[in-house]
């Protein structure tokens, strides 16, 4: 259930006549960061979207880009050997003062694209970022820990995959086989990989990751709602349900003796949306996006299918539920049928928790502003997702109009891109001033 506070905004309206960051009226500039993401919008772009995929000429070109922005606003900026991306303000407190607890807190996104994407993914998180650095810079305000941020390379693993390479090669370390297919790249993009295979950085060195992103989904646009708080990065549970019956002559064949592949895995197919009502949390997903028909001639009987079978969830519990079902579904289906069945391992991705503190923390910031809030998944994966499995974070959605992501169509207005930034700063000004440790979640 959504959890609202404040008063609902009109979808492309300011957020609230005169937001404030702070006492002291610290705000971020809403026209530089709009500025700054049209800006970046032209470097990769093309005749049907922008085009910076991981480590291309463009991609580097956007690097480069923002290490000059941070420059520019008098933040030192630095590119590691992986691609990323880090412009920092240090803390002007000594270590003396109450409040300082050592680490710094991290904010994170990526500005690398899918083929012919949108200009918010990724980017408006990281310009954001930097816009918060320049604000603070400016007022002068001065924080008890250090503040860095992040442009984390390959999130989206659009031309090398798996994505979020950047923020796993630094904390979790990547497999060798791996790194083997992405080092050759890095070594054409003129970077040398420093670190190997990692993990190089030690996540007790952080105090808390911040990402703010567009939704890229439709529930904050359908709902009116102005900023959503991640309460966690879905787990995916995948598999391969291959289906093998007889190939034979469409027009020769009776009905009644036909072992049509494809009709068996069609059932499957169906029975995903019943599944998932059945025995999911009411926020599981489940979705059949391949299917392989065999021979694939007009006028011939399919004798073989494979159709991928993916559920989504919080919980892995429920999602392994859910996912249990159907494999004993797609064994009954291939029975009653006549069929053969074979079904792939599980394979499993791993969600991620969100702190509660920090999901407190940016839901009373936005209620500050005068913003509505809902508490809510996230079923797209994000470099947040490889901090919060050791790093207490926070995520914080605006609205993506019309729920339209990885398109040249994706848009979320400067108004609803400044309300996020202004949360975003206003949430990292509370983390440096908390005196408390933070938790560290695990998802169930």
């Amino acid at each position: 259930m959504a959890r609202e506070t404040g008063r609902r905004q009109g979808r492309d309206t300011p957020p609230c006549p005169n937001p404030q960051a702070g006492s002291d009226g610290m705000r971020i500039n809403a026209d530089r960061l709009w500025r700054d993401l049209t800006e970046l919008s032209h470097i990769g772009r093309g005749e049907k979207g922008i085009s910076r995929l991981a480590f291309s000429p463009a991609d580097m070109e956007g690097r480069r880009w923002l290490m000059g922005k941070f420059e520019e606003a008098g933040i030192p900026a630095r590119i590691d050997g992986y691609g990323n991306v880090f412009g920092r303000l240090e803390g002007k407190r000594p270590k003396e003062d109450p409040r300082h607890q050592g680490g710094l807190i991290l904010v994170g996104s990526h500005i690398d694209t899918v083929p012919e994407g949108g200009m918010f993914d990724g980017a408006l998180g990281v310009l954001a970022g930097l816009e918060c650095l320049r604000t603070l810079r400016e007022s002068g305000m001065d924080l008890p820990c250090a503040v860095e941020v992040a442009a984390f390379a390959n999130e989206e693993g659009a031309r090398l995959s798996p994505g979020t390479f950047g923020s796993r090669v630094l904390l979790e370390g990547v497999s060798q086989s791996e790194w083997s297919k992405v080092y050759p790249v890095l070594e054409e993009a003129g970077l040398d990989g420093g670190g190997g295979p990692g993990p190089t950085l030690n996540p007790e060195t952080i105090r808390a990751y911040l990402e703010l992103h567009i939704e890229q989904g439709g529930i904050l646009d359908r709902s009116g709602e102005d900023i959503g708080v991640v309460e966690g990065i879905v787990c995916i549970q995948l598999f391969h349900a291959i289906f093998e019956g007889e190939a034979n002559h469409a027009g020769t064949t009776p009905m009644d003796i036909r072992k049509d592949a494809l009709q068996g895995a069609a059932e499957l197919v169906l029975s995903v949306p019943s599944t998932v009502r059945e025995l999911g949390s009411g926020r599981t997903v489940g979705t059949c996006g391949r299917v392989e028909v065999s021979p694939g001639g007009r006028n011939i009987i399919p004798g073989r299918v494979e159709v991928s079978v993916e559920v989504r969830d919080l919980s892995e519990e429920v999602a392994g539920k859910v996912v249990e079902s159907l494999r004993k579904k797609a064994l009954a289906i291939a029975s009653a049928r006549g069929l053969k069945v074979e079904l792939t391992p599980v394979s499993v991705t791993p969600g991620a928790a969100m702190c509660p503190e920090i999901q407190d923390i940016i839901e009373a910031e936005a209620r500050a502003l005068g913003l509505s809030v809902r508490r809510m998944p996230s079923g797209a994966g994000h470099d947040a997702m490889t901090f919060g499995r050791k790093v207490p974070s926070g995520m914080i959605f605006v609205p993506s109009r019309g729920g339209i992501s990885h398109s040249p169509l994706e848009w979320t207005s400067k108004e609803q891109c400044a309300a996020g930034a202004q949360v975003l700063l206003r949430t990292l000004v509370a983390l440096a001033s908390r005196r408390d440790s933070l938790s560290l979640p695990r998802l169930s």
